[in-house]
């Protein structure tokens, strides 16, 4: 999969903008903490700050990025790198199985009629023509992760997923994972396969991971404030819903 890494200054400005802005996730959580009597809503903004500081940063190395929805009421960035037409986007790990990176999963017994597939998977259609190993990873043994759906009609985003195969040549997915001390531990680069609905490893960047030690006063945001377990925006992708075609 060497084939598929990217620059390796691409590699270490991207893995020091995860470092960077989950930094700067962290002193926001402080000013609201100090300001707030409640400020606990704002965990859900981890992926904005990384996203925006990777946007910012890589705006001189001819990337270019995005906004795409990754629920029904928020969005995330999806980035570009113009010459090569490569898309990447960033995942959070505790919401991401490389074993089978695109679960459609529907909350509750409801569910619609039609066809049913998930907003990730129908971009790892860009892949369809790279090639991977014969044999896919051995799966390691961590614990399941299923992914948690909402599902839209097609109608909504059908103009984007037209364009997908046409606008990129390979798509990937980096991921960032937090050790128990809250800290950005590791960094890992992917290329997920839509034969398999395996990611395949390209890189383990964490050996590029620097400054991500967290202080006293760092730690401080993440002392609980309810009883209540916030769930991430970062552990939803989005269904799509294609209502059944009849021929008369």
């Amino acid at each position: 999969m060497d084939q598929y890494r990217f620059n390796p200054e691409h590699s270490q400005m991207i893995v020091n903008a995860i470092v960077e802005g989950y930094h700067d996730y962290i002193e926001h959580r402080k000013d609201r903490k100090a300001a707030m009597k409640i400020s606990s809503a704002f965990a859900w903004t981890k992926g904005n700050f990384i996203e925006s500081r990777i946007a910012e940063d890589s705006a001189g190395e001819g990337f270019t990025y995005k906004k795409s929805k990754a629920g029904l009421t928020w969005d995330y960035l999806q980035f570009i790198h113009r010459e090569s037409k490569i898309l990447f986007l960033v995942k959070n790990a505790s919401y991401f199985n490389e074993n089978a990176f695109s679960l459609a999963t529907l909350p509750g017994e409801t569910r619609p009629s039609g066809k049913r597939r998930t907003y990730l998977h129908e971009l790892s259609k860009i892949n369809d023509a790279l090639e991977f190993p014969d044999i896919p990873p051995a799966r390691k043994g961590k614990e399941k992760v299923e992914q948690l759906t909402l599902f839209m009609p097609e109608e909504q985003i059908k103009d984007e997923l037209a364009s997908f195969k046409s606008s990129y040549q390979e798509f990937h997915i980096l991921t960032y994972k937090l050790d128990e001390a809250y800290q950005v531990a590791e960094i890992i680069h992917y290329l997920p396969n839509p034969k398999d609905n395996v990611a395949y490893m390209v890189e383990d960047l964490s050996g590029l991971i620097s400054g991500a030690t967290l202080t006293d006063e760092d730690l401080e945001v993440f002392a609980k404030e309810s009883s209540e377990e916030i769930v991430d925006p970062a552990a939803f992708d989005i269904g799509i819903w294609e209502e059944e075609q009849t021929n008369d």
